[in-house]
């Protein structure tokens, strides 16, 4: 029988995300208000799945985000719940499931895509390149470790889920201003996604704690994290799942706190920024533990506009070619215009390397290195020098 694919109807709903979750190793019982949480975030008109008969056997979907790039914000178009059944695997379905997506991305207007892979092979052939990079940070022990700065710290309070509910979203707001990378949630997005305890989310940990940090009474900082295990154990951990502050000090109080918790010995977080600052806080470099992993892509599809978006560090010209056509960047006063020009391009750039450039995170010169980048070396480092941002682009959340 043909494979078909089309956008869904309200009520496949359910099989759609059955399929989702019976390929990411999951099953749709374990999440009850699922179905009411996709209809939340996304429409219909934007989840497409590949039909075999009857029965799905592909999905992908678009989240309607903005991302948070240098010096300002930028709707995305988020790819996500993209799978395809072990037994029609090398169909092709995924290749038509992004043209989909693509194809939709820019008749409604968005520039960039963004995604975070399940497997980082895929989707550099689809144009996405790696845009930020983020640590996986464990502490083990982490009762013994000091921190050596002697700064006066923070206050520090118990806050329950209303509470969370009313203080933390605008403070990540403020404390994620300047972060390229970091999504402009949305009340729903902060309702069905950062609230959301299902067995799925939790994997066996306790429900989300929440403690703020208070200055003079007025609130600098959180941490959300979970307990696993527990009486001291050898498997008991404090598991973050977002510390942030408005600055250092801020941040230091809320490590200071997860780092001194009864009976939990170690401290893991699996998505803190590449900047994070905590191993030149304390006594011992060698104690905070860390391993990067890639984090958000991007694929700039009208380039244009994209580049016209974001700010820059430092003024210039570039006159650089993706996929044949020729862009002049100009940047004066920190602001950019990219335009199609006839002359000869002084660089050839990747698409999924104009990607990995635009939030800053990832230099010039080691793209130019690994060969997505063709030019002269004055001229990498000129684009390395006007694409650089001094925040570490980082996404907190996999969407």
């Amino acid at each position: 029988m043909a494979t078909t694919i089309r956008t869904i109807h309200d009520d496949e709903v359910a099989d759609f995300r059955s399929a989702l979750m019976g390929v990411f190793g999951g099953d749709a019982d374990d999440d009850p208000g699922g179905s009411a949480r996709f209809r939340a975030l996304i429409d219909c008109s934007q989840a497409w799945a590949a039909f075999d008969g009857k029965h799905i056997v592909a999905t992908t979907a678009t989240f309607n985000l903005a991302m948070a790039v240098p010096g300002g914000t930028l709707p995305i178009a988020g790819l996500t719940h993209v799978t395809v059944r072990p037994t029609h695997r090398r169909r092709g379905l995924l290749r038509e499931l992004m043209a989909c997506h693509l194809a939709d991305a820019k008749a409604r207007g968005f520039a960039v895509s963004g995604l975070w892979a399940s497997e980082a092979k895929i989707y550099r052939r689809f144009g996405y390149g790696l845009a930020a990079i983020h640590d996986e940070v464990t502490i083990q022990n982490a009762h013994a470790v000091n921190f050596i700065d002697g700064a006066q710290r923070d206050e520090l309070a118990w806050i329950d889920e209303a509470e969370a509910r009313a203080v933390m979203p605008g403070l990540y707001d403020t404390a994620t201003a300047q972060r390229p990378g970091v999504l402009r949630r949305t009340a729903t997005w902060w309702q069905e996604r950062r609230f959301l305890e299902a067995p799925f989310v939790r994997k066996g940990a306790s429900r989300r704690r929440h403690v703020l940090a208070t200055r003079g009474g007025a609130p600098v900082g959180y941490v959300t994290y979970r307990h696993r295990g527990g009486l001291g154990g050898h498997d008991s951990a404090v598991e973050i799942v977002e510390l942030l502050g408005v600055d250092q000090r801020a941040e230091a109080t809320l490590w200071q706190f997860v780092m001194r918790m009864d009976l939990f010995p170690t401290v893991k977080w699996s998505n803190a920024p590449r900047d994070l600052t905590l191993p030149w806080m304390v006594d011992d470099w060698r104690s905070i533990a860390r391993s990067c992993a890639d984090n958000v892509w991007l694929r700039i599809d009208d380039v244009g506009a994209a580049l016209a978006a974001r700010s820059y560090a430092v003024d210039g010209n570039l006159r650089f070619a993706v996929d044949g056509t020729t862009y002049e960047l100009q940047v004066h006063n920190g602001h950019g215009q990219c335009v199609v020009v006839q002359a000869a391009p002084e660089l050839i750039i990747d698409r999924a390397a104009l990607g990995s450039l635009y939030l800053g995170g990832v230099p010039a010169r080691q793209l130019a290195a690994a060969g997505w980048l063709v030019g002269d070396a004055a001229v990498v480092a000129r684009a390395e020098a006007l694409f650089a941002w001094p925040v570490a682009a980082w996404c907190p959340e996999i969407f």
